[in-house]
């Protein structure tokens, strides 16, 4: 199952519109997140599985796959982990 949830980024100080789409499935247990993150955004990572575990949401034995769109603009700093965490409850 794939959610959708909507994000603002910011480049400089004009804010651009982003799509947190998260697609929870079967398999190895990991979080990939693709779409032109920087190291910031890829150390999301911890964050939203330690939020994912407080709330009780069990992602052992399973893939969490994180797109963030548009694909072309560079995405940077923490501004994406709720919207990350909030579609992952919802999946």
């Amino acid at each position: 199952m794939t959610v959708n949830v909507s994000n603002i980024g910011l480049k400089g100080l004009e804010g651009y519109r982003v799509q947190v789409q998260v697609r929870i499935s079967p398999g190895k247990e990991s979080m990939v997140i693709v779409g032109l993150p920087d190291a910031s955004v890829k150390e999301s990572r911890e964050r939203v599985l330690a939020a994912l575990s407080h709330f009780g949401k069990d992602v052992t034995d399973q893939k969490v796959v994180v797109n963030l769109s548009p694909p072309e603009q560079k995405k940077n700093g923490p501004l994406f982990d709720v919207a990350m965490a909030i579609a992952a409850l919802k999946s």
